[in-house]
């Protein structure tokens, strides 16, 4: 009994674990003692029988009238757990419902960071630079001839008219002849200094420039941002679908939490049971009418039955633990049923298998998630594609400098100026590099096909697997409610033969026994309805509906 509790453990076996206690318990149960009870056959030898009594043993007194001890222990209570509480505590804590979440918001940031693309690519600099000296000097000095007045006391500048220059005799007191413009004004050589212009050697600047990438808003950013949308819609459907799953499982696991409780109650009464059994088998024993063996017998089934009970506490214990987990509650508070799982509506299902399939296709939002990643990724084969052609930018830009390096000669002043284009370019490497990266877009898209397939194949089986468990319980309720109401019309025919000295306590006892299996067979029925229809509901998809539907 020991690996039935250690099973489950498992996330995947409570309810495997529940059934082979439950196995365990029946088995023990339906050893009735009545062999061992029996008559010893004619000439055989009893093994050191006991002396018989003055007084004849008297007869047990009847056991007092049976109660429901699983209907006591499984009564809703006032402010008890349900399994919609369950299923809310339960979205408030799951770990796998943040992740969800969590890459939820980074495919909302994506989404964000491609509508950005869209404005044109803004930069602002400002810049200080310190220069290193230079001489700046174009040519060496020359000479050059000016008009003069050739008075050497008070020389002056004179214009030159244009036109040929005469060689004539110099006025006083120069001698000589002269070179004069056709007016008579003298010409003179003079020495022209080398041009030069001066150095700045702090520069300042402030420049804003805009970018306007034309072809991308055709082939890149358009896609890009589709595919960030499909992508934010496949998170936003996955948290939905992990939500419902998460809601679907609490409730699982607080239905097999009520069936380890009931399991448990059934343990404890077939611990009593036994004990009934070896008080009778003592008296019947002191009468001389069994042996020792059959009594040692009795006390190796109370032992067992004692093992059952500690099995069954302990899967109770492990139970109720592992709900307080799931669900974060504090361990001192006590955990009570506040749902009636005993009289549940058992309406049979009508609907046929294939309807419930296709109702399942149409609903399960896990295949609407795949179908935006599949819309996501062709978007990104297409922006793949965008590789394959040259880009077309248009830009502009303005600068506010000080010297400003348009203007000629520099001078010690902010100067604006501004320029504004189109550019063509094709980086050749680009083009190459894209085929192999639109291939491997491609490759995702049909793996997203291949899974979507295998996912419309496993929603096809969990729904069978459902509709079978639905239609098994349903036929166990019946079965356990017409074994309930066949024992316990035997209980009562037995009480009855008791009272008129026709029936041995220990029919009575195995009757009253056989009233707490049917009744355990009947949680574990009611039970079982509640879980099938749990997971054919999570199943096809009708939960989404009342999902969408319930308060927030």
């Amino acid at each position: 009994m020991t690996s039935s509790v250690s099973r489950f453990t498992s996330s995947s076996s409570p309810r495997r674990a529940h059934r082979a206690l439950t196995a365990c318990t029946l088995a023990l149960l339906l050893g009735a003692p009545a062999a061992a009870l029996a008559q010893p056959a004619p000439g055989a030898v009893r093994a050191e029988p006991a002396p018989p009594a003055a007084t004849p043993a008297a007869a047990p007194a009847p056991p007092p009238p049976a109660t429901d001890r699983i209907a006591e222990a499984l009564a809703p209570q006032s402010g008890g757990l349900t399994p919609d509480e369950a299923a809310r505590l339960a979205l408030r804590i799951r770990p796998s419902l943040r992740v969800k979440q969590a890459e939820l918001r980074a495919a909302a940031a994506r989404v964000d960071q491609a509508l950005l693309n869209y404005l044109p690519r803004v930069t602002v600099a400002a810049g200080y630079t310190r220069l290193s000296r230079v001489e700046n000097v174009l040519g060496a000095p020359s000479t050059a001839y000016v008009g003069t007045n050739l008075d050497p006391a008070n020389p002056q500048q004179i214009p030159v008219q244009e036109g040929p220059l005469v060689a004539r005799p110099c006025p006083p007191p120069l001698s000589g002849n002269c070179v004069t413009d056709i007016a008579g004004t003298a010409i003179t050589a003079v020495q022209a200094p080398a041009f030069s212009f001066p150095v700045l050697l702090n520069s300042y600047s402030l420049t804003a420039s805009i970018s306007v990438p034309i072809s991308d808003y055709v082939l890149r950013i358009s896609q890009g941002y589709a595919s960030a949308s499909h992508a934010e819609s496949a998170k936003k459907l996955e948290v939905e679908a992990e939500g419902l799953t998460v809601a679907a499982d609490a409730k699982v696991a607080f239905y097999n939490w009520v069936r380890a409780k009931g399991s448990a109650v059934v343990a404890t009464e077939a611990v009593a049971q036994a004990e009934a059994h070896l008080k009778d088998a003592q008296l019947t024993f002191s009468a001389g009418l069994i042996s020792k063996a059959d009594v040692l017998r009795l006390e190796a089934q109370v032992a067992a039955a004692q093992q059952v009970e500690a099995d069954g506490n302990a899967l109770a214990s492990l139970a109720e633990e592992q709900i307080r987990v799931a669900l974060a509650l504090p361990s001192g508070k006590p955990l009570t049923i506040g749902v009636d799982v005993l009289h549940a509506s058992v309406e049979p299902s009508t609907v046929q298998l294939a309807a419930l399939q296709d109702e399942a296709l149409a609903r399960r939002l896990e295949i609407r998630a795949l179908d935006e990643t599949e819309h996501s990724l062709k978007k990104q084969v297409s922006l793949a594609r965008a590789g394959y052609f040259p880009r077309i930018d248009g830009f502009a830009e303005g600068q506010y400098q000080n010297p400003n390096q348009r203007v000629f000669p520099q001078t010690d002043e902010f100067r604006f100026t501004w320029n504004a284009g189109v550019r063509l370019s094709w980086t050749i490497n680009d083009t190459l590099t894209a085929i192999p990266t639109v291939t491997e877009a491609k490759s995702r898209v049909e793996q997203i096909a291949a899974q979507k397939e295998q996912l419309l194949q496993g929603l096809k089986l969990e729904v069978a697997s459902a509709h079978a468990e639905l239609k098994r319980a349903e036929a166990n309720i019946d079965a356990a409610d017409r074994g309930l109401a066949a024992a316990e019309e035997g209980l009562r025919v037995q009480n009855e033969l008791f009272r008129a000295g026709r029936a041995t306590g220990v029919a009575l006892v195995d009757a009253e026994a056989e009233v707490t299996r049917a009744r355990l067979r009947r949680v574990d029925a009611r039970v079982g309805i509640l879980v099938a229809r749990t997971r054919l509901e999570h199943a096809t998809g009708r939960d989404v509906e009342k999902a969408s539907s319930a308060p927030r």
